[in-house]
């Protein structure tokens, strides 16, 4: 895989976390939240166009540049269709969008980074229909729905997920199906045969402690409802979070990790277990893992608290398409992206991240052979859950919020109710206030 961790970072896939820095743009032009774009933009009827634009990050990235210029050249070649790039870095995405939005000039295909400040502006068109047949999981779908629409096709689909040495992992008795009380018992395990191992590098700092929601969710609570109502404070989410606080005080994970420090914690043989995206097999080899851990890196569904369903938080990113003029031929052009093998297999080649679509990646022999992809699509991917807040164009607020708040509970500064209702309400402001 030709590809390194400053290379393929998160914003390579992930889509929104930029989004509020279009706010800034959009303040200064005259209004605090995005407007519609010319009327009637949304509503034109769909036509076919000789050229359209592609808007993103990708043909700028070293790693993702050589497969995303195959897809465009060979939709270009099989539909006679000029696709012209429209490129930004990543963290730029949402306030280029909210500007070409506003301009009334987004015409064709754009990566999901910053969709969210598209969809006050009735600009994107609906692709529920090109999901159809492909096997891209619900959950992962969900979060790119608003209004019963499907506002971005998936091209990548995962989520964080529990990375474990498989070694350790089958000593102590961890694998899928667990309950949270059995997983903690077989952390005492590890830190019982081996007092220098930290049995699980959780993530315990910002800004990755949004890492708390997947394990709100397996305690039962909504976090957010689709309704956009904030429930964190009830009886689940303090379960959960006792419990996370619970293994800390043990001495089960550790104080102070970030992704990247539990990466080099995991890869250097110090842990046994973490959380992450599909990466993982790769981050492993560039932080220098011995051979036994490259060969035994494993993954495993999240154990959750009684009879609730296992979750992990969704990971990856699509494309939109905006609606109107050039609308049929940015369908095709996302049909193209998100189906055919050939592009498929180069992206997954660059990338280590298994296509969004089933039905394609079951086509893919290198994704079939890798062990660890296989069991990191069947037991974290097919868990994947979008949040409700990653529909809106807050979401980074809101997960820097979580891990903020939560950060204060592990560190002892406030007691976990009182420290979640706090956190209650700074989220449903920032949702309130979104709206």
């Amino acid at each position: 895989m030709n590809i390194s961790n400053s290379q393929l970072s998160r914003r390579a896939f992930l889509g929104g976390s930029t989004a509020l820095a279009a706010f800034g743009v959009l303040a200064l032009a005259g209004c605090t939240t995005p407007v519609a774009s010319t009327p009637g933009a949304g509503a034109n009827a769909a036509t076919k166009a000789k050229t359209i634009n592609f808007y993103g990050n990708s043909l700028g990235e070293e790693a993702l540049k050589p497969a995303w210029q195959g897809i465009l050249d060979g939709f270009s070649k099989d539909a006679g269709v000029k696709v012209a790039p429209v490129i930004y870095p990543y963290d730029q995405a949402a306030t280029q969008l909210a500007l070409t939005g506003r301009s009334g000039k987004l015409m064709g295909v754009g990566q999901s980074g910053g969709w969210q400040v598209l969809t006050p502006m009735n600009v994107l068109a609906d692709l529920t229909d090109l999901a159809k047949g492909l096997g891209i999981p619900q959950g992962v779908l969900d979060s790119y729905t608003m209004d019963g629409k499907l506002l971005v096709l998936p091209l990548t689909a995962a989520g964080i997920g529990l990375i474990t040495n498989g070694e350790i992992a089958k000593s102590v008795g961890i694998k899928s199906g667990m309950t949270v009380e059995k997983f903690a018992t077989a952390l005492e395990k590890i830190k019982a045969q081996d007092s220098s191992l930290i049995p699980y590098a959780a993530v315990t700092k910002n800004p990755d402690l949004k890492d708390a929601v997947h394990w709100m969710w397996g305690f039962g609570s909504d976090v957010v409802t689709d309704d956009f109502t904030c429930t964190i404070g009830d009886a689940e989410s303090v379960e959960a979070i006792t419990w996370y606080k619970s293994l800390l005080d043990a001495g089960l994970t550790q104080t102070n990790v970030a992704r990247s420090d539990a990466r080099i914690l995991f890869a250097s043989g110090r842990a046994a277990l973490y959380d992450d995206a599909p990466l993982a097999s790769t981050f492993v080899k560039t932080n220098g893992a011995a051979q036994n851990i490259i060969d035994n890196i494993g993954a495993i569904a999240r154990p959750t608290a009684g009879s609730n369903d296992s979750y992990n938080r969704a990971w990856g990113g699509g494309l939109f398409a905006s609606a109107g003029e050039g609308e049929l031929t940015s369908r095709e052009f996302i049909t193209y992206a998100a189906t055919d093998v050939e592009a498929a297999t180069a992206l997954y080649e660059r990338s280590a991240v298994a296509p969004a679509a089933k039905s394609v990646a079951d086509q893919i022999p290198a994704l079939a052979a890798d062990k660890f992809q296989v069991a990191f699509r069947t037991e974290v991917s097919e868990h994947a859950r979008g949040a409700a807040w990653d529909r809106v164009a807050v979401t980074a607020q809101i997960d820097a919020a979580i891990g903020g708040g939560v950060a204060t509970i592990l560190a002892g500064q406030v007691e976990v109710q009182a420290g979640l209702n706090a956190l209650k309400k700074e989220v449903q402001g920032l949702l309130d206030s979104n709206s």
